[in-house]
């Protein structure tokens, strides 16, 4: 424990926190206890943590930022572009035994699998090389956000234990973030599945286990089968703002008789159905109605963005 007081200490004084620095191996110290006394196996702790030392890296990408403002159609061009569309349609293609057995089982349709997959992890080619336990304990340390942090640094030994994974393996992205399906430690441990029956919930090399633990996310949120996420609107007339949002509901028909039309100009389906209208880029950008199915896209993450280019992706992949 003295080298790693002395190391600890040293690097603290000129990355982070440098009038803390005396009290990270004493914090360092009380976090490992506290995981004990949350009947966290020793072992685990003191071999994840021990050597543990604050990633600077993380602290920066923390702090940082966003300087401009980025317009829905500009993060969907990034996210769901023309290259990733092509590559989730071989996918679907090249894998549609196995996701179709897994769409029957979950009841959720193969084209929302790879578009989150897609977008998560860009099918699993980027899905972050961070270590998982020492990003999480330096957001701990950190204090913005650090009892969320404490709790899935807690959450990601209990994956150590209970998968039998050493802590060079959890990897991630910098904000704690794992696997090609992108799910926090406290989501794996609710939503992961070992699909491929291995004795493993392995969301970083088995395809089969990413798709399945997708689909058992959004099943297990409400996802509903016989519904698609929403369609593009076009408005013959300005909607009032407080009729605009998740907050508000009313049925198609409804919808219709306010002037909203499909995105071709036809009416909108004839199914009783009930829609909101949202517009992520204010009223001077495209408006789409939204279904039940696109709550469970955003409670995957708080984000018209990302909910609505999910399901724009899934329909461009079909």
């Amino acid at each position: 424990m003295a080298k790693l007081i002395i190391f600890a200490a040293a690097w603290l004084m000129v990355c982070v926190r440098p009038a803390a620095a005396q009290d990270f191996a004493e914090w360092l110290q009380q976090l490992e206890q506290e995981a004990i006394s949350n009947r966290i196996s020793p072992e685990v702790v003191h071999s994840a943590l021990d050597y543990m030392v604050p990633d600077q890296q993380v602290v920066e990408l923390d702090q940082k930022q966003p300087e401009t403002t980025v317009t829905f159609e500009h993060y969907l061009h990034h996210v769901a572009s023309a290259e990733r569309i092509a590559e989730g349609r071989r996918l679907l293609s090249d894998n549609e035994d196995q996701l179709d057995e897994i769409a029957d089982r979950y009841g959720v349709q193969p084209q929302i699998i790879v578009a989150l997959w897609g977008i998560e992890s860009s099918f699993g080619a980027d899905s972050g090389h961070f270590s998982i336990v020492d990003s999480l304990a330096t957001l701990a340390y950190e204090g913005r956000r650090a009892d969320f942090f404490r709790g899935e640094l807690f959450d990601a030994l209990r994956i150590l234990e209970a998968e039998k994974i050493e802590p060079s393996e959890l990897r991630g992205s910098w904000a704690g973030a794992m696997g090609q399906c992108q799910f926090m430690p406290s989501t794996y441990l609710r939503y992961a599945v070992d699909y491929d029956q291995n004795g493993k919930r392995d969301i970083w090399e088995s395809r089969t286990d990413v798709w399945a633990s997708i689909a058992n996310y959004l099943a297990s949120e409400g996802w509903s089968p016989d519904l698609t996420w929403g369609r593009e609107v076009e408005l013959e007339y300005p909607i009032p703002a407080d009729e605009i949002g998740l907050e508000h509901t009313l049925l198609l028909e409804d919808w219709g008789k306010k002037g909203v039309r499909s995105a071709d100009g036809l009416p909108l389906p004839q199914k009783h159905l009930m829609a909101s209208l949202i517009q992520p880029d204010g009223s001077d950008g495209r408006s789409f109605l939204v279904y039940d199915n696109y709550r469970a896209l955003i409670r995957w993450n708080r984000s018209t963005y990302f909910a609505t280019a999910v399901g724009l992706m899934a329909d461009r992949i079909k």
